[in-house]
């Protein structure tokens, strides 16, 4: 992996936190709040969609307000891990208009689903004539959302900047010849928790 694709100037972490909150904000308005002329800009957002670091531009619509209050997250579990139920299973997710995320994880559970339903009922025809019958699940544990605390749709960009701050992928500047590693990282994060 090329960690220099990994390594971003600050005016374009600038752009992309405010892109993140409004991606509909005009270009020379965009221009105007990170200090470069229209042109610049629009010539680093097109280089940050050329490199994939912007996905896609899309409108967040309210779920309840579209008759979707009921949002599950479903913990899956295969009892065949041969690639041909695994094709099917990941078929039935990218079909299913259910469901908007699915994770691959590691744990007690394989995948982990967050469906939009209309109603309790809604999601059980979603369990019952849907997932539950996709060939190689084993079980399927269900987690019904009572209210939502945090939803962010924002990447958080701190480590890009820290990033761009060192010239480096987001690690911390080695010292006297020592490499900077992860492991050192992860001490320094815990002992500054512990204060």
């Amino acid at each position: 992996m090329n960690h220099n694709q990994n390594v971003f100037h600050p005016l374009d972490i600038r752009i992309l936190e405010i892109l993140q909150k409004d991606g509909r904000i005009p270009n020379v308005q965009l221009a105007a709040e990170v200090g470069l002329s229209p042109s610049a800009v629009l010539e680093r957002v097109r280089k940050l969609e050329e490199r994939g670091v912007i996905d896609r531009y899309v409108t967040l619509v309210d779920n309840k307000k579209v008759g979707l209050g009921t949002i599950a997250f479903a913990a899956v579990s295969l009892n065949l891990h041969q690639q041909d139920s695994i094709e099917n299973f990941h078929r039935f997710v990218r079909e299913s208009g259910h469901v908007l995320e699915c994770y691959h994880v590691a744990g007690g559970e394989d995948y982990l689903l967050k469906v939009y339903s209309r109603d309790i009922d809604d999601y059980e025809q979603f369990l019952l004539t849907g997932l539950t019958r996709t060939r190689g699940i084993d079980k399927v544990k269900t987690m019904f959302v009572l209210s939502t605390l945090k939803r962010e749709t924002a990447v958080p960009l701190t480590s890009a900047a820290e990033g761009a701050r060192n010239g480096s992928n987001g690690a911390a500047p080695a010292k006297r010849g020592k490499p900077a590693c992860g492991g050192c990282r992860d001490k320094r994060v815990k002992r500054s928790e512990r204060r």
